[in-house]
């Protein structure tokens, strides 16, 4: 949660974490299912360039997630560094059901498995 909403860039102050999920509840965290639900209510929608990936606010309320697009990013850093695999935290938090992104089922995994060939 930020203290003063008029500053929403990277590094601005926060008061605590984000407000609890509809299907998470829990503070601070939120599936990818639940931003997009974030994404599509009105927030304002921005990259963080230096580190590629997307973060998103609305009020008081900034969310730092991935999506297909920085996973793709990081698929490819991946295989020119060299690494043999990645890892997901946890699948139920991709849209696995792909009604709410509207990106098919489980769109963050799916980049993940497509772009390393798997």
């Amino acid at each position: 949660t930020l203290q003063n909403p008029s500053n929403n860039g990277i590094g601005a102050p926060a008061s605590g974490p984000g407000p609890a999920g509809p299907y998470t509840k829990e503070a601070g965290l939120l599936a990818y299912y639940e931003i997009c639900t974030f994404l599509n209510s009105g927030a304002t929608q921005a990259w963080d360039a230096p580190e590629d990936v997307p973060y998103a606010y609305k009020g008081s309320e900034w969310i730092g997630y991935d999506n297909v697009k920085s996973f793709e990013l990081k698929v490819d850093w991946l295989k020119k560094n060299n690494f043999g695999g990645a890892m997901v935290w946890t699948i139920d938090l991709d849209d696995f059901t792909g009604n709410f992104c509207h990106q098919g089922r489980y769109p963050l995994i799916s980049t993940l498995k497509k772009g390393l060939g798997l």
